[in-house]
């Protein structure tokens, strides 16, 4: 046996967990792979490439060779056309097999193309059909029409956690949520917006760009630079609904009540100078952007 795959893990001191970890598959996935008993498609024939350190054509070799040892796929035709023959001539799929000497199921695995269809029963299912052999053949022949499947709604997301070469796993246990969850936002399900500012921290990218890639709506005054004079009381209380901050854990870093911080968002005075500096700091703003948002001087 070939164990090209398996020794090129190895030598690099990585387990079968951990190539599954960094490609988000289980590691029985890579123990098939490596027995060449399955083979990862092509997004992940390049990043198995990249882990081990390796061409992707060396890694496609290894593959092309299983397929080259593998026996020859039984002759027949594909049989997608069959079920539209079928129904035109509104004939059972019992009566198909009680002609044909085959189980219902196996008519059934033939119109699912799970199963070709065996030369020697062509005469028979033409006669069934009430059709020539040469156009059940012609039928048959055809490449059944494949609809393209419907466009990802995890790419975007999970392109992000990929960048950092992060599990799931360990970016769930850094934002305190569970695998689970973190698959479920990466598929499509929308994340809270505490989950949103916690993985733009872990990330190393902006909330807004995290809240485009999950599909959740970014208040406008995310985004720094399209503060205005007069925005300070809606950027304070959007920074802080997102950041998934209370009023009163606010307060607390900043040394100030939390009457304090509620007359901040309801635009009944703005922070000083320290409290200021302390509000970009919670939130990670550069130094002094928040003056974009104070009201213009009189």
């Amino acid at each position: 046996m070939n164990a090209f795959l398996r020794d090129q893990r190895l030598s690099r001191d990585l387990s079968a967990a951990d190539v599954a970890s960094l490609l988000d598959v289980h590691p029985m996935s890579v123990h098939r792979w490596e027995r060449r008993e399955r083979l990862p498609g092509p997004a992940l024939l390049k990043e198995l490439a990249s882990i081990l350190d390796v061409e992707v054509s060396t890694i496609a070799d290894f593959f092309d060779e299983a397929r080259a040892l593998r026996p020859p796929e039984p002759l027949g035709l594909r049989g997608q056309g069959l079920r539209t023959l079928r129904e035109a001539a509104r004939v059972p799929v019992r009566r198909v097999a009680s002609r044909v000497g085959v189980p219902p199921s196996t008519v059934y695995n033939w119109e699912a193309g799970r199963a070709r269809i065996p030369l020697h029963h062509v005469m028979v299912l033409a006669e069934v059909l009430g059709v020539e052999r040469a156009t059940l053949r012609e039928v048959l022949a055809r490449a059944p029409h494949t609809p393209p499947p419907p466009p990802s709604t995890q790419t975007e997301l999970r392109r992000l956690r990929r960048r950092t070469g992060l599990s799931q796993a360990h970016v769930a246990r850094r934002i305190g949520a569970t695998r689970h969850s973190l698959g479920a936002w990466e598929r499509g399900q929308r994340p809270p917006l505490h989950a949103v500012r916690r993985l733009a921290a872990v990330y190393g990218v902006p909330i807004a760009q995290v809240a485009r890639a999950a599909g959740v709506p970014a208040p406008r005054l995310l985004d720094v630079h399209r503060w205005s004079p007069g925005d300070l009381p809606a950027v304070l209380l959007t920074l802080r609904q997102w950041s998934g901050l209370t009023q009163r854990a606010l307060a607390e870093h900043c040394g100030c009540s939390t009457s304090t911080v509620r007359g901040w968002e309801r635009g009944r005075g703005h922070p000083g100078e320290r409290s200021r500096i302390r509000v970009e700091g919670v939130y990670g703003l550069p130094e002094g952007s928040l003056l974009a948002a104070y009201p213009a001087p009189r």
